[in-house]
């Protein structure tokens, strides 16, 4: 089983099944493998690292038919990045579009938000979404607050909008699983969190965003509640994967983030470490075929 994406699915207003999407043996469908809590845990990752396939135009995540070997820091193999539809709009930063014609008219047409994420050690982030999937990036993020900076019509535009926010002092567009793997205890107050909107907002007058901002709690939308002692990191960024074992019982999940234990020793697992790489599973699980993902859109 060849993990393909951490993946959350939204099944009410605030509740989410949190997981992986993965390729079972030779099936074309993909599959949602759920990771709840007290779920128990015997797996051993496989090498190498293979092409976790493309989208394509109708929003589907499609098998790469090669079956390539990733040799480096990448998820695709070349076939499969040049004809995935949502590959260029990952970099984009609203100058230069290189998507196809019917992806840019989709993108033109569509609603998108320009948000901000404040994580428990005070970082806050920028980004964009399309307005449907707002709480979604959110919650696949690891935020700990989370709100809406400015609604726009169209990608392009909402990328330069965020591209200069984005080099605002204080404001960062990435954050590393390290930070948020040393933030899983630290907690910030929800009268800290609009200090720090508010101060972002005062620097950021001149970009005509959102005078109101909401500010949500995204506590409720995790498996993985609060911890009493921070957990260890499953391994090191120099250690191979291949042959690694994740053993335990589920505590939560946070984004990407996995925190497993085996009595009262904890390990936290960045599962984005482990995408292309093959799943061997002593137990039985459950699985849901994954029809598509156009909410990706």
């Amino acid at each position: 089983m060849q993990v393909a994406e951490v993946t959350w699915k939204q099944k009410g207003d605030i509740q989410f099944d949190a997981g992986l999407t993965v390729w079972r043996g030779e099936d074309q469908e993909s599959a949602f493998l759920p990771l709840p809590p007290k779920k128990q845990l015997s797996w051993t990752l496989h090498g190498p690292k293979r092409c976790i396939g493309s989208i394509t135009t109708s929003g589907k995540l499609e098998r790469c038919p090669e079956n390539s070997i990733i040799l480096g820091t990448g998820q695709k193999c070349g076939p499969c990045q040049a004809g995935d539809i949502a590959d260029p709009c990952i970099r984009c930063d609203g100058r230069n579009c290189g998507a196809l014609e019917a992806r840019k008219l989709q993108c033109d047409a569509t609603t998108y938000v320009i948000y901000a994420v404040i994580f428990n050690d005070g970082t806050l982030k920028v980004g964009v979404s399309s307005k449907g999937r707002a709480l979604t990036r959110w919650v696949e993020q690891g935020a700990d607050y989370a709100g809406v900076l400015r609604e726009i019509e169209g990608g392009r535009t909402a990328r330069r909008i965020e591209d200069r926010i984005g080099r605002l002092q204080g404001v960062t567009k990435q954050v590393r699983s390290e930070r948020k793997t040393r933030a899983l205890l630290d907690k910030l107050d929800v009268s800290e969190a609009r200090s720090l909107l508010a101060s972002f907002m005062e620097r950021a007058s001149h970009l005509e965003l959102n005078s109101n901002v909401q500010l949500h709690d995204m506590s409720p939308h995790y498996t993985l509640k609060d911890l009493e002692s921070q957990p260890t990191a499953w391994r090191k960024r120099s250690e191979p994967i291949d042959g690694k074992v994740i053993v335990g019982e589920i505590v939560g999940m946070k984004g990407s983030l996995m925190v497993t234990r085996i009595d009262n020793s904890h390990l936290v697992v960045d599962l984005k470490q482990i995408i292309g790489y093959t799943i061997d599973l002593d137990s039985d699980i459950t699985l849901v075929t994954q029809t598509g993902l156009l909410d990706f859109f």
